[in-house]
């Protein structure tokens, strides 16, 4: 990794550089995920509490990606699956003339909807059952990827659905990982240990990667890996920092307490609204799916009632837009060649309130 690269998002900062670029929406915020393109590189985190079949087409209308949780039964985690689907065929806002309902050209239908499995238990099932129904998209999402069963969960995938199917598999935080979970079968790798907002593993273990130092890690060792960056913003500035490196940003802690979001909108005391954000590794979310409250690398808390996930979206794509714009680069694919991160110290982080 490049010497002026420092370990994770606060400690860099965009040189700003010439540019031609008269207004940001000029600028195209497009990424290829192999597969697919996303007009939007956001990913909503694959979270019982973040991402729902209306998340799905939230994410959708801004041009981003939206992957289904796996926590509950086999049939509660079709019907999402069906509903989001439902939904997004119903969908009015895609529009090229009055009364138009198709999809935006970028999007692929198949690729349309994630879904999620994990690698134990009644998984096999799960993603036997997503698939019959439809599922093309599917993410095997565990705390540490770089793990035999991972390796045996794509296998098990490839030899039902060979490679009709597009696999997302993480999350690991390595070149080692990541080239792995391709050379397995993944056509996208997830990138992320410990960095997340309502993760826990590194206090708790010991382990993990600073996030901008795995992701950029990653490109160095394997430049056409396409990946996407999980856990770590906590500012709109960290998503162009992310998109460095990576083709694509998953957010869970920036969209928690959206309207989108699963779950009640609750009141305090002191007629505060709220809902409840909780990390898929805490005690609560694994017994919910059936598991044992053991051991724990997630948290469950209490996230400010932010209203509609569009308005998010929206400054997070134009933020974007603008980081491009300092960068001279139109495009983001320029952008990851030509923009350049400087280190900075204690001194530049508080000067610039990071």
């Amino acid at each position: 990794m490049s010497e002026n690269i420092g370990e994770t998002f606060n400690d860099v900062l965009f040189v700003p550089q010439y540019s031609e670029i008269e207004h940001r929406r000029e600028i195209s915020t497009a990424t290829n995920m192999g597969k697919f393109l996303l007009d939007l590189p956001l990913v909503s985190a694959n979270m019982k509490d973040i991402t729902g079949p209306k998340m799905v087409v939230a994410m959708a209308r801004q041009g981003g990606l939206g992957i289904l949780h796996r926590f509950g039964t086999v049939a509660d985690n079709v019907a999402d699956f069906e509903e989001a689907r439902t939904l997004l065929s119903e969908c009015k806002t895609f529009t090229e003339g009055e009364g138009h309902t198709s999809m935006p050209k970028w999007m692929t239908p198949d690729y349309a909807v994630g879904v999620s499995v994990g690698v134990s238990g009644q998984e096999q099932e799960r993603f036997n059952a997503l698939y019959a129904n439809g599922a093309k998209l599917f993410t095997v999402d565990v705390a540490h990827g770089h793990h035999i069963l991972v390796r045996k969960m794509i296998g098990y995938m490839r030899e039902q659905a060979g490679n009709s199917i597009c696999i997302i598999a993480g999350n690991v935080a390595t070149p080692k990982g990541a080239i792995d979970l391709s050379r397995w079968g993944a056509n996208i790798i997830k990138v992320g240990i410990g960095p997340g907002g309502s993760c826990v593993t590194r206090r708790n273990t010991g382990v993990g990667v600073p996030q901008l130092k795995a992701i950029a890690n990653i490109r160095e060792a394997f430049p056409d890996v396409v990946m996407i960056s999980d856990g770590g913003v906590k500012n709109y500035g960290d998503i162009p920092k992310a998109l460095k490196y990576a083709n694509a940003v998953m957010v869970g802690s920036m969209i928690a307490g959206t309207s989108e979001t699963p779950g009640h909108v609750y009141e305090n005391e002191e007629g505060e609204h709220y809902k409840v954000y909780g990390g898929s590794a805490s005690g609560e979310r694994k017994t919910e799916n059936g598991g044992k409250n053991a051991f724990v690398e997630g948290v469950v808390k209490m996230v400010k009632f932010k209203g509609k996930v569009k308005y998010i979206l929206r400054t997070a794509r134009e933020s974007t837009q603008t980081s491009l714009s300092y960068a001279g680069c139109d495009n983001l694919s320029t952008f990851r060649h030509d923009s350049v991160l400087e280190k900075i110290g204690s001194g530049a982080k508080s000067e610039s309130r990071l």
